[in-house]
């Protein structure tokens, strides 16, 4: 079926079926695909430890594996003080109403980090090849686990933990190998990447911070390049994946968004085409795909709404609505939260091999 936008779900994927097509938005709406039976969903489900790098790549006595942050203050007052600035490249992420901001280079350093709030345990992770983390609840059966940098399978980070000496994935939280393997850790919350003009918008906003050694400071600058060019160290990707997607190419970053039964691809550069700001539906409600012109990363929220369109930092949508820093306002001018199904930053081979068969947005 056609449609005067271009847009079409690609359906290469032996799992894929069809894509069906609103006649009047052009908007495409995403036939769930059957994943009976379907071989590279099985073969994800067997660890090779022949091919997985169970061991740190770095020399862990001179770039630790893991931090404990104990260090923090009001974002606020940390670019009052200048000790950051406006475009100081952050991860971020929403744990019992407080806003948490760690600086790339820390992130980027380290891998695994962990920390409490309000008392309550976390560990945020962070693979600089796949370009994205996630934040889980570090405990199992009551004992709080201490994560690990600690090799790499299907070119993404591997976690291991101290206490039962596993191997986690660090994405979906699942055990793969060792004593622990088909456990689950709980997730707690996903991460975005933001500037801190940006993050300094969330009230509450803390940033959590550590000093670096110089031998870190200067082995930051090798993992940024790395985390913008992952094709430096393609080799030692590709040295630890058995089958990948072909659909899109290797390295292509897009926010990937799932659920318990579906998982979709936007690529960046079908959304940068709509002027970033596209409506589709997932799990059959519209879902809004946007990236404001101050941020770093995309994100995804359900609204009642069939267009979109900028007015400078302001998102119109049909009704009157429109959502300005990530708050979504009425035509009446109240103001709420958004609801957003769980999604990500990431590339495009570490998604479909986290979630194969996912669907993918095309042009």
């Amino acid at each position: 079926m056609g449609c005067p936008g271009g847009w079409q779900v690609a359906h290469t994927n032996p799992i894929r079926r069809r894509a069906a097509y609103c006649p009047q938005e052009c908007v495409p709406l995403i036939i769930r695909a059957s994943v009976r039976g379907n071989p590279l969903l099985q073969d994800v489900k067997i660890f090779d430890a022949g091919r997985a790098v169970l061991e740190d790549y770095l020399d862990s006595t001179v770039y630790p594996a893991h931090l404990t942050i104990t260090e923090s203050q009001p974002l606020a007052d940390a670019l009052a003080a200048q000790t950051i600035t406006p475009e100081t490249h952050l991860l971020t992420f929403e744990n019992d109403g407080i806003f948490h901001a760690i600086p790339m280079t820390i992130v980027i350093c380290y891998n695994v980090i962990q920390g409490t709030t309000n008392g309550k345990p976390w560990m945020m992770t962070f693979c600089n090849a796949c370009n994205t983390g996630m934040v889980f609840d570090p405990a199992l059966d009551g004992q709080t686990l201490h994560f690990h940098r600690w090799g790499s399978y299907d070119g993404l980070l591997l976690i291991w933990d101290a206490e039962t000496g596993s191997y986690w994935q660090h994405i979906t939280g699942q055990c793969l190998h060792g004593p622990s393997q088909g456990r689950q850790l709980r997730m707690i919350t996903t991460t975005r990447q933001m500037n801190a003009a940006e993050a300094a918008a969330r009230q509450d906003s803390i940033l959590l911070t550590s000093t670096l050694s110089p031998e870190q400071i200067a082995y930051s600058g090798f993992a940024n390049r790395m985390r913008n060019n992952p094709a430096r160290v393609e080799a030692g990707i590709l040295y630890t994946i058995a089958q990948e997607d072909t659909r899109r190419p290797r390295f292509e970053l897009g926010l990937g968004v799932w659920s318990a039964s579906r998982s979709i691809f936007y690529p960046l550069v079908t959304l940068h085409t709509r002027d970033n700001a596209l409506i589709t539906t997932f799990e059959g409600r519209p879902l809004l795909v946007y990236q404001s012109p101050a941020a770093i990363a995309p994100v995804a929220g359900y609204v009642a709404a069939s267009r979109a369109m900028w007015e400078g930092d302001m998102l119109r949508l049909d009704g009157g609505a429109y959502i300005q820093n990530d708050l979504y306002f009425s035509s009446d001018g109240q103001s709420k939260p958004i609801e957003r199904p769980t999604q990500l930053l990431m590339r495009w081979y570490g998604f479909a091999l986290t979630f194969p068969g996912c669907d993918v947005l095309t042009l």
